[in-house]
């Protein structure tokens, strides 16, 4: 079953992708410096030259292997990806095999579609039906753990 279509899809690359950097005390800073991006930029300008002209397909019918995404234009994908990127803290090659990227070889990719997995079922099935909860649309994603680090923190750290 693939979990993320048009709408949900939006939402996770407008939550995960935010650069807006919150400058109050205490408040979370999102990857602020971002070394890794121009890395990233190199990848998704490769994957966007060989998808040129079908970047308003449907994903699953440009894209090979893709278990988790379906439903939306596949341009779109590329952005998800360096969403989900910059939510951990890392390229492309952590899931990756570049120039093979329907390659399962690496565990990385299948944990994060369980991870993927996960983060719906919890805004789906648990968060949105909390009872008055004043944010109807409330949902958890990549960021709302990582923070731009690979492994989430477990305390917090003064």
């Amino acid at each position: 079953m693939k979990i993320f279509t048009g709408i949900s899809l939006i939402a996770l690359f407008v939550i995960v992708s935010s650069s807006a950097i919150i400058q109050r005390p205490g408040s979370l800073r999102i990857n602020p410096a971002d070394s890794l991006q121009a890395v990233r930029d190199q990848y998704i300008k490769q994957v966007s030259e060989a998808i040129k002209g079908k970047e308003q397909m449907a994903v699953d019918s440009v894209f090979k292997n893709l278990k988790v995404f379906g439903g939306f234009p596949a341009g779109n994908l590329l952005l998800a990806m360096n969403s989900w990127s910059r939510a951990l803290g890392v390229t492309c090659e952590h899931c990756h095999t570049p120039s093979h990227w329907e390659d399962d070889s690496n565990p990385e990719k299948n944990i994060a579609r369980e991870m993927s997995k996960m983060t719906s079922n919890i805004t789906n099935e648990y968060l949105r039906k909390i009872p008055g909860m004043k944010n109807t649309k409330a949902l958890i994603n990549c960021t709302s753990c990582h923070n731009g680090k690979l492994k989430p923190a477990l305390r917090i750290e003064n």
